[in-house]
């Protein structure tokens, strides 16, 4: 394994006012110097453990390049201490050891040679560094024939082509294009995963945070800080514009994240909040929920003109997405002195789940390099978990459209949307399918909007603006709102209303969560009102609904006594989802066991479990404590990552056990169960049902 330890570090250069100082100091050296010392690097100290990768950043000069030359030996330390164990690998000035008259195998050979590579070993190793150079015929051709992306491809590749206990990299990666620059960080990560030891110079803010677990940051040859790599590189950033005599300064609040503030005050934000479209403040934002940030500016001297920048940054400070007013043609031109200005952003959170913070800025145009007003990372700082969507991985939400085409000689295959309705030829549905979405409040799943030629979809909110605002938003004649509130029985109940309306309830907020629980912030109590409840059979037999078909229900604690006064509409419902609590967030709350027991009293099944939502006090799971694997039939293991926290919650799916059976059903409900299944996005089902006797034409 390989450890690079840096202690007291120096370096200097000596400077003459002549070339005849430095002659008279050679010829009699004896006398008196006739130079000066430049030190370019003073006093670094540091150590990289086995496996872990350091980042070091810094301006132009700052002393990186000859730090790493000392540390791989070309160049000896004025003063201090450098020891590395393990096989070294180092990339650095580009092209660094080749021959431009020799061809790109023979400087293969060479560069081999000086990391250690005996002839033998490099004759079995050149198919490999051929393979992912990918230079073709130029590598039987002489290096100054190469481009510069060429010599980075032929370089990495030898450089690599066995994991080194250490790997040292500089610039050179950066002038490598697109396609081999992805090639050579999976290399890179890979060999991290392995136990490889990393040290990276970059200017890639995104390649530091993503790589690296520690950044160090060199300013005229001193280290200025080392730390995690979003708060050196935002630091790292803000000393861009250093020559505007700003001030610079970097917070810690109690969940440790870092705020970074630089600029030089002429401007100043001095209020930013994140709300849904009501107005009501969110610590908690839903996978594409409506968002408002709301961020208040101050005009503290007079200046020409006002460009707001917002972003999003990801836990990591990888930026998801920016821009400014200069790009959107809105820039404030002689804004008054003295004066606040309202900046109002609306967005879609279409967003991973994971943490997330706002970055803004306020500069004279559309860079903070010539004039930055005001410049904060981690303004504020908000999660996002996914309360309605399908599973995902990755930074960003998309609705994506399969479109699958099967071709067998009995179905009609009817794209619609971003789903698949199959029906079969000679036994068409019939009648839609009928849908109740109980707790509507952020909309319908797309996998029902797109095939909503199947469907009749009801949807219940006890809020009759939520229900008047997503009718307009839908305007569907399949799709119906319903401002009602549903429970066991008939009654007058106490509505808690919460901070994220979403979140209200029958039942009371347990305070000790919700207070406590960073991410249970939502669910604060804010205040109560009286509401008239009914229940779903009540409903379904004023309204003339005598079937239904799926169900799904999430209303924040209530979902057994809905389920409960619906005894008669779950007769025939074929698949419904609930949200389950394995721990209590209100007082009095079902926990999973008692909705299970009613629904399997009901003539349920359990299919599956979705969405595990844990929670911590600490509120920030950032710290993988190991993995853990989900088995299916004891011959595919998929293997996850585990985070720190209690489980709470998750979304139980059920199956009506006649609908599994293997008593055969009608040509009609079969083309209805298949149809449903497939709509729902579970095809295990599907396949299921399609070993029922009776149901092989319907595929």
């Amino acid at each position: 394994m390989g450890t690079i330890s840096v202690t007291q570090v120096a370096k200097a250069y000596k400077q003459y006012p002549s070339r005849l100082a430095r002659l008279a100091e050679w010829l009699m050296p004896t006398r008196s110097p006739r130079h000066q010392l430049k030190w370019v690097l003073q006093d670094v100290t540091f150590t990289v453990m086995p496996g872990e990768a350091l980042g070091i950043v810094g301006l132009n000069g700052a002393g990186k390049s000859t730090l790493l030359k000392i540390i791989t030996g070309t160049t000896l330390p004025t003063a201090g201490q450098v020891h590395i164990t393990g096989r070294v690998a180092a990339l650095l000035e580009l092209g660094l050891g080749f021959h431009p008259d020799f061809t790109g195998r023979q400087n293969v050979v060479m560069a081999g040679q000086l990391l250690g590579y005996s002839l033998q070993d490099l004759t079995e190793l050149m198919p490999d560094i051929e393979a992912f150079a990918e230079i073709g015929d130029y590598l039987d051709q002489p290096v100054r024939t190469y481009s510069s992306g060429m010599q980075m491809r032929l370089a990495f590749s030898v450089a690599t082509v066995r994991r080194p206990d250490v790997l040292i990299v500089d610039e050179a990666l950066s002038v490598g294009d697109a396609y081999f620059q992805h090639k050579s960080f999976e290399r890179i990560r890979a060999f991290q995963k392995q136990g490889t030891t990393l040290l990276m110079v970059s200017h890639d803010k995104q390649a530091i945070q993503s790589i690296c677990d520690r950044a160090l940051l060199l300013k005229a040859g001193r280290v200025v800080m080392e730390g995690a790599p979003e708060a050196v590189m935002d630091y790292y950033n803000g000393l861009l514009s250093e020559h505007q005599e700003q001030s610079l300064r970097q917070s810690t609040d109690n969940a440790g994240q870092v705020k970074t503030v630089s600029g030089t005050g002429e401007a100043s934000i001095e209020e930013i909040e994140l709300c849904d479209l009501t107005g009501q403040p969110l610590d908690i934002v839903f996978v594409g929920q409506p968002v408002r940030a709301r961020i208040l500016v101050k005009v503290n001297a007079t200046i020409d003109s006002l460009v707001l920048g917002f972003g999003i940054k990801d836990r990591l400070g990888q930026m998801m997405f920016g821009t400014n007013t200069y790009y959107t043609s809105q820039v404030l031109q002689h804004p008054e002195l003295g004066t606040h200005y309202t900046y109002e952003v609306e967005f879609a959170a279409n967003l991973g789940v994971g943490s997330y913070s706002i970055h803004t800025s306020l500069v004279r145009n559309f860079s903070h390099i010539e004039t930055n007003y005001q410049w904060v990372d981690g303004a504020l700082v908000f999660e996002v978990v996914n309360k309605d969507k399908y599973e995902f991985v990755g930074c960003n939400w998309n609705e994506l459209t399969f479109n699958i085409k099967k071709s067998a000689p009995k179905l009609a295959i009817q794209a619609l949307g971003s789903t698949v309705a199959i029906a079969k030829q000679d036994a068409t549905l019939g009648r839609k399918l009928v849908v109740l979405d109980v707790g509507c409040r952020w909309g319908f799943a797309q996998k029902f909007m797109a095939a909503n030629d199947l469907f009749q979809i009801f949807g219940f909110d006890p809020d009759p603006k939520e229900c008047e605002r997503l009718a307009k938003y839908y305007a569907d004649p399949a799709i119906t709102l319903i401002p009602l509130a549903l429970a066991q029985t008939v009654g007058s109940r106490t509505l808690f209303i919460t901070q994220e309306p979403a979140c209200s309830s029958l039942l009371e907020p347990n305070p000790d969560l919700t207070e406590h629980y960073p991410a249970l912030a939502c669910a604060r109590q804010v205040s109560t009102t009286e509401i008239e409840t009914t229940t779903l059979d009540l409903w379904a037999a004023k309204n003339k609904v005598a079937i239904v078909d799926y169900i799904k229900i999430d209303t924040q604690g209530s979902e057994l006594e809905i389920l409960k006064g619906a005894e008669d509409m779950l007769q025939k419902v074929r698949c419904l989802e609930v949200e389950v609590e394995f721990n209590p967030i209100y007082l009095g709350q079902p926990i999973f066991s008692e909705v299970d027991i009613f629904l399997r009293s009901q003539g349920f099944v359990l299919w599956k479990l979705s969405n595990h939502v844990h929670y911590s006090r600490q509120g920030s799971p950032d710290k993988p404590l190991g993995e853990d694997h989900i088995f299916y039939d004891d011959k595919q293991a998929v293997k996850h990552t585990v985070y720190g926290g209690q489980i709470y919650w998750a979304n139980a799916h059920y199956v009506k056990q006649h609908v599994l059976s293997t008593t055969p059903r009608s040509p009609q409900e079969s083309a209805l169960d298949i149809a449903l299944f497939d709509t729902l996005g579970m095809p295990d089902v599907v396949d299921h049902l399609r070993q029922r006797p009776g149901t092989e034409d319907v595929k």
